[in-house]
């Protein structure tokens, strides 16, 4: 879980994929920190048109 700001707050770990080994649980944790960020700086992104009633701002650090 990452905060909107991209902040790590948790991470939980199925049981069943520290038995597959450690390059598989690598694999599993960095996909899932990809997809965290991604659905955060989406959310983000989708909060800001919002506050801006659609305007594209083109803010530095935003990636618009």
């Amino acid at each position: 879980w990452l905060s909107g700001n991209q902040q790590p707050l948790r991470v939980t770990l199925d049981p069943s994929l520290l038995s597959e080994g450690q390059d598989s649980a690598e694999a599993a944790v960095f996909a899932a920190l990809q997809s965290a960020y991604e659905r955060s700086t989406a959310t983000m992104k989708e909060r800001m048109q919002e506050l801006t009633g659609g305007l594209d701002l083109n803010l530095p650090g935003m990636g618009g």
